[in-house]
Parts: C-alpha cells; structure tokens; sequence
C-alpha cells in the first residue's frame, strides 16, 4: 500500500490520510457530486479542541466508492438509488491473519495450505490459509482463519477458533520456535456473484470490496479489487475526454459503461 501510495502521488494523485470520509454530497437533482471529511481535533464530549479542524468537502465530476467491506458510504448510496434491486443480500465473514517468522529448516516458499472445517462444527462455515511467503532472506508465513458471520451459536469466538486451529497436529509444528510479527482482521463479503449490486449510480460508481467483488471459491479478493478500479478509471477517463470544452465545472459525467465493462473484462 505504501509502495502504491508512492507511485500515485508520482503521477500528481493527492492523498488524505488520517481523514475519512463520513458523507456524500448531492447536488439539486440527487446526484453524487462528493464526500465530506471528518473534523478532526474533536473532544469526547464533541467540543473542539485547540487542534480543531472542520471536515474537507472534496466535489468531483464522478466520486469512486472504495471503502472495502460494508462501508458506510457505499450503504448509503446503495440504499439511496437502490441498487440491490433484483440482487441478492449480501453475506459476511470475518478473516482473522498473522504473520510469522519461522525457523529456516520449516520454511518452504511458495507452499500454499488450505483447510475447510475443524476448529468450527459442520454447521459453522469456517477455513483457513497458509502461505510460505517467498520473501528473499526471510521466512515469513502469512496465515489465517475465516469464520462466516451467520454462525448461530452465540458463544462462538472467531478469534479462539483461529488459535485452536494452530494446535492441530498439521499445523502446529510450522510455528514451533516461531515469532508472531503481526496480526489483524477485518470483514469479508461472502455473498458471490449474485450478491454483486447495480455497479453505478448518478455521479459515481462502486469498485473492490464496496461492491462485493471478492471470489470465495478462488479466494481472490485483491486480484478482482484492483481489475475493477482499473475498468472503472478508464470509463472514467473516457467520460470526462467526452465533455465539451466548455462544460460546467460542476457537471458531473455519465459512467455507466463501468458495469458492462466490468462484466467483459475476464
């Protein structure tokens, strides 16, 4: 992420971190014309302190949705031009990851482990990865546990789950003498193709995770992400190429071409 923050503001991207944003802005006919920031420098009693700053609002001719899984803009705006029209709802898990570094003599780069089932029951959907990263002059695993968040029994715990995982005999082995570098989590959409909602809507598109692109049979998230940001940006570009010279500086571009693009683009 760091590395592609680099290359973006290379090419003159502005980049806003530390902020996020918190709401859509409409113009007179209801379309998306940006995002408000947060203020920042707030108290806990939500008086302004000394740092105090006032949210942005950032305006532009199409605004992207990319906030990942189930953001709150990317709801709003789903709901707002319902685009779940004719769809299916979308379903959830939640991915528990760590990286480690491991002894040498245990550490095959490239090896790739997957496992469906155990810790959970057979009535809990639940899998886990295991990669050998292929990191020259180290070894470091990444591993992980996904539990589907419709799991009925309430004293379920994801993250014991991803522990007792560790302890079976296949498994534990891989992180004797190891070290935990690093560890996080976050949500996923599981939901699949049908789940996928109307992609655009009047002054912006949703693209990754906000829109539920994640492949669960390939596990591939990142891979389908990024391709869709892609098709997205050259339909954009080719919009704003569209606008007559003297176009308001207001006018937002039409850039529902994104879906059919997307739909033939692999």
């Amino acid at each position: 992420v760091a590395w592609l923050a680099e290359q973006a503001e290379e090419l003159g991207v502005e980049l806003y971190t530390g902020y996020g944003a918190v709401e859509l802005l409409y113009n007179d006919d209801g379309a998306v014309v940006g995002a408000a920031t947060n203020d920042v420098g707030v108290a806990k009693d939500g008086s302004p302190k000394d740092t105090f700053e006032r949210g942005m609002e950032l305006r532009a001719r199409t605004t992207l949705l990319a906030e990942g899984c189930h953001g709150s803009l990317s709801k709003e705006a789903i709901a707002q031009f319902n685009l779940r029209e004719g769809r299916s709802e979308q379903t959830y898990g939640i991915g528990l990851k760590e990286v480690w570094r491991i002894t040498p003599e245990k550490h095959q780069p490239g090896r790739v482990e997957h496992t469906v089932g155990w810790p959970v029951d057979k009535n809990t959907w639940g899998g886990s990865f295991l990669y050998h990263l292929d990191d020259e002059g180290d070894t470091l695993v990444a591993c992980g546990y996904v539990v589907g968040l419709d799991y009925t029994n309430t004293y379920l715990s994801p993250f014991k789950e991803f522990q007792r995982w560790k302890t079976h005999p296949a498994i534990k082995p891989t992180f004797e003498g190891g070290e935990r570098l690093s560890y996080g989590a976050r949500a996923l959409n599981e939901g699949g193709y049908q789940s996928i909602p109307k992609l655009t809507f009047p002054g912006g598109a949703l693209i990754g995770c906000s829109a539920g692109f994640l492949n669960v049979p390939k596990i591939k998230g990142t891979h389908t992400a990024m391709k869709s940001g892609m098709v997205a940006a050259e339909e954009v570009f080719k919009a704003l190429q569209a606008l007559p010279e003297d176009a308001p500086e207001d006018q937002i571009v039409d850039v529902s071409g994104y879906e059919a693009a997307m739909e033939s683009s692999w």
